[in-house]
């Protein structure tokens, strides 16, 4: 008889199980969103990540979203991880400037600093045009200027007036269109290839090669910032080739970034 009712009590505990994930997913996006802030102000971080974690990998973002769990990170007093979002809602106009104070909080409060080696100008220029203009948007104003240009160079076969400037303001367009191709396809090319990644444990060693019995080329700490090559990454299962913000590079367990 005993067993009899500890099967019936598992089988409750199922059903109701069943029943509140079932409610969950019924919820709106905007309803459990409410409910993750509520327990966020409550001060039950853990479960407020849970629910915005869930809002994530249904790919319900937003740069509120990604500022929240920074603040649940930073309150569990796990740094890395608030880093990486904060950087994420940096990226959204309507939470950038809270990331930015956010951010400037978070990095004093790293007991170890990486040295940091300014960006190249071609670097600079890069990240602007990823972030403020997009590749896909860049190929497409080249496209519709490159196609300005020609209709400009045709125009001056069949019209009288100008024909000369007519002729050089297509020059112009054509080779203006060309070169924001080009920044189009270069900006494609660095944002499939590179990415930017937090470290979000304590500490991890950085190897020359892809085996930890490699040479030593440096330490790493919670918070420290890399650009990881994606594309030498992906030949070595569970490595990551980084650069580090000092210049560095090397490789470290892909278990212990966040990538961006």
């Amino acid at each position: 008889m005993a067993i009899t009712h500890l099967k019936k009590t598992a089988l409750l505990l199922v059903i109701l199980c069943c029943y509140i994930s079932t409610a969950y997913a019924q919820q709106s996006p905007q309803a459990v969103f409410d409910n993750a802030n509520d327990k966020l102000e409550a001060g039950n971080y853990q479960q407020a990540i849970v629910l915005y974690k869930n809002l994530e990998a249904q790919n319900t973002v937003s740069g509120a979203l990604f500022l929240n769990l920074g603040i649940c990170y930073q309150r569990l007093d796990s740094l890395g991880m608030a880093k990486y979002y904060f950087l994420k809602a940096s990226h959204f106009d309507e939470t950038q400037a809270q990331a930015k104070k956010a951010l400037d909080y978070v990095e004093n409060q790293f007991s170890r600093q990486s040295a940091v080696l300014p960006k190249l100008p071609w670097d600079i220029a890069t990240d602007w045009l990823r972030y403020n203009i997009g590749a896909t948007n860049l190929l497409i104003l080249g496209i519709i200027i490159l196609n300005l240009g020609i209709l400009l160079f045709i125009t001056h076969w069949f019209v009288d007036w100008f024909p000369k400037y007519l002729r050089m303001s297509a020059y112009i367009l054509i080779g203006l269109a060309v070169v924001i191709i080009g920044s189009g396809f270069y900006t494609r090319y660095i944002e499939q290839r590179y990415s930017t990644a937090v470290m979000v444990t304590q500490k991890v060693s950085v190897w020359e090669k892809p085996q930890s019995k490699s040479s030593l080329v440096s330490q790493a700490f919670e918070g420290y910032t890399f650009t990881v090559d994606k594309y030498k990454s992906n030949n070595h299962s569970g490595w990551a080739y980084v650069r580090m913000s000092n210049g560095l590079y090397g490789w470290i367990p892909s278990d212990q970034i966040m990538i961006l």
